[in-house]
């Protein structure tokens, strides 16, 4: 918070004190040279008076610092440093409600020019919310916003260095593997519950090549640790002879299909085997942004609430001095707002997609809501065109039905 008490005197203040005390002198020279005491005490009256209003301040006020929300801006110059500007702000400042105040600014640099949705740090009277300044010292210039963008750490300039931040772990033990290298003879084989107990085997074993024969095997290199069998090997068994009668068969004529009897297929069963059945849609393809919404400040939440209701809004959430209604993929958001100026309908228009314009229209054209004009086409492209019914709400936001329609359907 910051004190007024030390602000400089209004320069009005001065001037009127420096007329009033030119008169109180010559007040008092007019009663001296009369001898008239009463004329003299008048003068010394009015130059006390007039001493105390130029250099008496008045009463300080007691200040808090806060943001003011750009609602909307003039226009900068084009030939000039400074200029004239004309602002609409929503003041947020700690203890204070939020507030729609237009203030205008007689001297604002060019460089400094305001646009919508710029929080600029105002000062608030706490005693008298009317009395707004902007602390146009500490607002950057565009050449300070844009270059304090520009010098973000390198650590910044990746999409998304938070999430590299959360995930960082140790290097696993496969990270420097090859893609290829799936089994490594280098780590030692996992132990064997069988073989803790054997000790002395031999770390190389002599190969032993065997010959098998029809008596016995036959060892030609090498010594074999186990006695092999002496018995002779199996003999393949030899199927019975089946009896001449099973072996006959009866030959049978299956008839086969004649190629030129077959109909050829349709173009409907050959785009149903290509493209897949026509009731199958394709799966909807992800984008970045999933729908629209719309937020309006209004002076009176319940009057507000009412009329989008009978619009076909239904109302979703709400809370202190705020609403959210919702139709279909739209949000809307409803934000009240003391002392807000009338909206220009230049800045915010609300566009409201209907199938039937004209049943719509007649629908709430009977339900009291007076339109600006009736459906009509008010855009027209190579191939299509926008129909619209405009009206206004209670806070004067533009509000219009409109209804999409190829140029071959009109």
């Amino acid at each position: 918070m910051a004190n007024g008490g030390n602000r400089p005197i209004a320069p009005i203040r001065k001037l009127i004190a420096a007329v009033l005390g030119t008169l109180a002198t010559f007040i008092v020279l007019f009663g001296l040279g009369m001898t008239s005491w009463a004329i003299v005490a008048l003068g010394v009256a009015l130059l006390v008076l007039a001493v105390a209003l130029g250099t008496v301040r008045g009463g300080g006020r007691t200040w808090v610092v806060g943001l003011g929300h750009v609602h909307s801006a003039s226009e900068p110059p084009t030939q000039y440093a400074f200029g004239r500007c004309e602002l609409q702000l929503v003041i947020d400042a700690p203890g204070l409600p939020p507030r729609s105040k237009k203030i205008i600014e007689p001297r604002v640099p060019v460089a400094k020019w305001p646009s919508l949705g710029q929080a600029l740090p105002v000062r608030v009277a706490l005693n008298d919310q009317r009395h707004v300044r902007v602390l146009w010292d500490e607002v950057p210039t565009h050449a300070e916003t844009a270059a304090a963008a520009a010098d973000l750490p390198p650590e910044y300039a990746d999409p998304d260095p938070v999430d590299e931040v959360l995930i960082a772990q140790e290097t696993p033990p496969w990270a420097d593997r090859a893609p290829d290298d799936d089994f490594r003879d280098d780590f030692p084989p996992a132990p064997d519950p069988l073989l803790d107990d054997v000790t002395g085997l031999p770390d190389e074993r002599e190969p032993v090549v065997v010959h098998h024969r029809p008596g016995r095997p036959v060892v030609l290199e090498g010594q074999v640790v186990e006695p092999t069998s002496t018995g002779p090997l199996p003999r393949r068994a030899t199927p019975a002879p089946r009896p001449p009668a099973e072996e006959r068969f009866d030959p049978v004529d299956v008839p086969l299909d004649d190629p030129d009897a077959e109909t050829p297929p349709t173009p409907e069963e050959l785009d149903e085997a290509i493209f897949g059945p026509a009731g199958d849609e394709p799966a909807e393809v992800a984008t970045p942004i999933s729908g629209v919404g719309i937020t309006l400040l209004v002076t009176d939440l319940d009057r507000s609430l009412d009329f989008y209701r009978d619009l076909g809004f239904a109302e979703l959430d709400r809370g202190n001095g705020n609403a959210v209604l919702i139709s279909g993929a739209t949000r809307l958001v409803l934000r009240q707002v003391t002392g807000a100026a009338p909206i220009s309908r230049r800045l915010v228009h609300v566009n409201l997609e209907v199938d039937d314009i004209q049943a719509a229209y007649e629908r709430l054209r009977g339900s009291g809501v007076r339109f600006t004009y009736a459906p009509r086409v008010v855009n027209r492209g190579s191939k299509l065109e926008v129909w619209a019914a405009a009206f206004r709400d209670p806070d004067g936001h533009g509000v219009a039905l409109t209804q999409w329609r190829t140029l071959a359907d009109a």
